[in-house]
C-alpha cells in the first residue's frame, strides 16, 4: 500500500503547479515519479491534461512514418489504424475528391514516393486490379528500356545503360 506525501510537499506540488510549472518537472526536483506528483494534483481536485494527440507533451504536429508513409493522428477516421493514426495520403486524397474513400480504392502515388503526398501526386484507382495495372505497365515499360539497351542489369541492380 503506498503512503501518502507529507502535507508540506504536498502544498509544495500544488504551489508550484498552480504557477506554471510542469507535473514532471516538480517530480524531477522533488526526486518523485511524475504519477505520484498527478496523484497529488488529482486528489486536489486539479484537472490533469489528457496526455493524448495535441495534448500530449510529447506532441509534435501529429505526423510520423509508418511502412514507408506518413500517418496523421485522427482517432474518428472511418480508416484509423490501430494506433488512432490514419495514412496522410488518405486524408490528402479524400480532400481532393470531395469524398470518403473506401479501402477498396487504392491511392497511386505517381512518383512512387510514398512521402510525397502532394495532391498532384496521388491518383485514385476504382479497384485494386487498376492499381495493379498501373504497376504492371511500368514493368513493361522498363522491359522495354532493357531490350533497347536503355537500362541495363549491372550488379544485381538496375542501371541507365550509359552510365
Amino acid at each position: 500500500m503506498s503512503r501518502q506525501h507529507p502535507e508540506v510537499k504536498q502544498v509544495e506540488m500544488i504551489k508550484r503547479f498552480v504557477k506554471g510549472e510542469s507535473a514532471t518537472s516538480i517530480a524531477n526536483s522533488m526526486s518523485l515519479y511524475a504519477t505520484s506528483v498527478t496523484r497529488v494534483l488529482k486528489r486536489h481536485d486539479f484537472k490533469m491534461r489528457s496526455g493524448k494527440g495535441s495534448e500530449h507533451s510529447g506532441w509534435k504536429g501529429g505526423r510520423s512514418p509508418k511502412s514507408g508513409y506518413w500517418t496523421v493522428y485522427a482517432p474518428n477516421h472511418h480508416r484509423v489504424l490501430n494506433n488512432n493514426r490514419v495514412f496522410e495520403h488518405i486524408l490528402i486524397a479524400e480532400k481532393k475528391y470531395g469524398r470518403a474513400i473506401n479501402k477498396n480504392q487504392p491511392i497511386h502515388h505517381i512518383d512512387f514516393n510514398r512521402m510525397n503526398n502532394s495532391p498532384e501526386n496521388l491518383y485514385l484507382c476504382k479497384d485494386h486490379q487498376e492499381h495493379k495495372n498501373i504497376h504492371v505497365s511500368l514493368e513493361l515499360i522498363a522491359r522495354k528500356l532493357c531490350e533497347s539497351g536503355i537500362v541495363k542489369f549491372n550488379d544485381g541492380r538496375y542501371v541507365l545503360g550509359t552510365l
